[in-house]
């Protein structure tokens, strides 16, 4: 068959399997109530395309229905307004409003993973402008269920080395709150596992940064000693810092961790590179040589599969100003990278993410597939494309280029290529 052939027999047999996969939120949606017009309108934005999702990854019936009415009653409360042309507070999330949806995709499972910004009417007001309170009781919320466990430790401790606080926040005018392009400073982000929720907070420091004069990667070096009272993050984090000096031009971008045991969690450091090159990606990715055991070697060969076939254009970047938009070229966003320290390990892993928007979004899952098929993942090869036209039923994907926006990709012995698609 052609691809346009294909494509239009594909679409042919959606509706049916995404009416199917829509079952439980079209059955909670009879009886669920919701507080105001926003929260029922993000249910019905964004709750159809998590249900599929939790039907695609094979989750029992019993565990859709916990987790959508999760979404429905801790989550949607927690996003404040709807996004709708009005001035409101915005996150620097490219999905809907204060949300975004992902897929973890490894060999043999796809998890569900829904990131948010905890937020409120008030960030738009003007009583809390920088949005930093919302986050705290959405925490406490969140360790009270029974589908998550939280640890507040981390948070606890981070919270004032990585974001303004009250103080810092005052010495900054209303003009220069005002003029703040990313307000953002924390978001969190649920992995909704087959067995329980692990929670992840990410933590974005340049405010802070630049009220009190010092580079975000002397925050989250400085923040990491802090709360690594046994020195179980020291070689991996003292490899990075030792690397990032020798970057003039690339700072750090965010950090985040799991909410756990601090001795057990891991803490990711992200950079963002305006330098589109796969020489530079090349260079963060084995940080320089540092890096050059056969597992990152494999990986890196993977990685370079995969920057061709999605025929990534290089060249310099501008630093992003918002999150991408329908429309956008593919020339428009740079690359971020994280490095992965586990405790006791003395070196960090490596994880890219290649900047989609602009790209058919055909292309892209025909490169995934042939590469879930190259790497032995004939299950996600089987499924790829077919999945993806559920969360979009009506679009053709031979057209848009809007909705898979970042892809992740890592890899290890023990659990082969490990990505994650981020949708818009």
């Amino acid at each position: 068959m052609t691809v346009s052939s294909n494509v239009e027999a594909l679409k042919t047999s959606v509706p049916a399997v995404a009416q199917m996969a829509d079952m439980p939120h079209r059955t909670l949606s009879k009886s669920m109530t919701f507080a105001n017009l926003d929260q029922y309108q993000y249910w019905h934005a964004v709750g159809p395309m998590l249900g599929r999702m939790l039907s695609n990854g094979n989750y029992s019936i019993h565990q859709q229905y916990e987790y959508l009415c999760l979404f429905a009653h801790v989550i949607i409360p927690k996003l404040g307004p709807f996004p709708g042309g009005r001035n409101i507070y915005k996150c620097l999330l490219g999905g809907t409003g204060s949300v975004e949806l992902s897929q973890n995709v490894q060999k043999l499972s796809l998890t569900a993973r829904v990131a948010f910004e905890p937020t409120s009417y008030i960030a738009s007001t003007g009583v809390d402008p920088l949005n930093r309170h919302t986050v705290h009781a959405t925490l406490a919320e969140l360790r009270a269920i029974g589908s998550a466990s939280v640890d507040m430790e981390l948070h606890q401790m981070l919270v004032n080395e990585l974001t303004l606080t009250d103080r810092e926040e005052k010495l900054m005018s209303p003009e220069q709150i005002s003029g703040t392009a990313w307000k953002t400073q924390i978001l969190l982000a649920l992995d909704l596992g087959q067995t329980g929720i692990t929670v992840k907070e990410y933590f974005y420091p340049a405010l802070k940064a630049s009220v009190i004069g010092k580079s975000v990667a002397e925050l989250c070096f400085s923040a990491i000693q802090k709360v690594d009272t046994q020195g179980v993050f020291e070689a991996a984090s003292k490899a990075i810092e030792t690397y990032m000096q020798t970057q003039s031009q690339t700072d750090l971008y965010f950090l985040s961790c799991d909410l756990v045991d601090p001795a057990s969690t891991r803490i990711k450091l992200y950079l963002m590179e305006l330098d589109m090159r796969l020489a530079k990606v090349e260079e963060h990715w084995t940080m320089g040589g540092k890096l050059s055991d056969e597992e990152t070697l494999l990986g890196l060969k993977m990685l370079r599969e995969l920057w061709v076939e999605f025929g990534i254009i290089e060249g310099m970047r501008n630093e992003p100003e918002r999150p991408s938009l329908p429309g956008d070229p593919d020339t428009i966003v740079p690359f971020i990278m994280n490095y992965e320290i586990n405790p006791g390990e003395a070196l960090p892993k490596p994880k890219f993410y290649f900047p989609l928007v602009g790209i058919s979004e055909l292309k892209i899952a025909n490169v995934l597939t042939a590469f879930f098929e190259r790497y032995d993942m004939p299950e996600q090869a089987a499924v790829y494309r077919d999945n993806l036209q559920t969360y979009y039923p009506s679009k053709d994907l031979a057209v848009a280029t809007d909705h898979q926006a970042w892809l992740s990709f890592s890899y290890t012995k023990k659990k082969g290529p490990y990505l994650t698609m981020y949708y818009h």
